[in-house]
């Protein structure tokens, strides 16, 4: 079994970007991702198949995430401004391609985080270039219902973008 601190150095990007997509705040990203190691280090004895590891910690990361949601909403004492905290661009023109690929990046996740959490879910990981049939695997879903939620979400941020194709 590969040791916890080498599977962290490679997929603690993907653990963030993830947890991103569920949590603006910082600090609270970093919270999410110990809550998501912790598990994981707990998980790992449960892990069957070493090959599908990336599967099996988005999996728990999308668990993670969903759950800190839901008991954000339940307990109802985020500070609202946390919830209304924005990466919105400025709006003057770009002085370099970094900055165009860094307003498109900030839309984009904004566009997820809009997703509902099924969508959203999907969404994220495919982002995170996996293919259908590992995010099927990660969600506890089949291929095709995968593959029609993915539909479905893209289809959700191309109208968010304003292209109605």
């Amino acid at each position: 079994m590969v040791e916890l601190q080498q599977i962290v150095e490679v997929h603690a990007a993907m653990v963030r970007r993830i947890a991103s997509v569920y949590e603006r705040h910082p600090d609270r990203i970093d919270d999410l991702a110990q809550d998501v190691w912790l598990a994981v280090w707990q998980a790992l004895p449960r892990l069957n198949d070493p090959a599908t590891l990336k599967s099996y910690i988005a999996r728990i990361t999308q668990n993670i995430c969903v759950t800190h949601v839901r008991r954000a909403l339940v307990r109802q004492t985020q500070d609202l401004t946390d919830l209304l905290i924005d990466t919105v661009p400025d709006r003057s023109p770009p002085v370099d391609e970094a900055a165009v690929h860094a307003i498109q990046l900030a839309r984009l996740i904004e566009a997820v985080r809009d997703l509902p959490e099924n969508l959203k879910a999907v969404a994220t990981l495919y982002l995170e270039e996996m293919p259908i049939k590992e995010i099927a695997l990660a969600l506890g879903i089949s291929e095709s219902n995968a593959s029609v939620r993915l539909h479905r979400a893209k289809s959700a941020i191309r109208l968010s973008f304003g292209d109605p194709a």
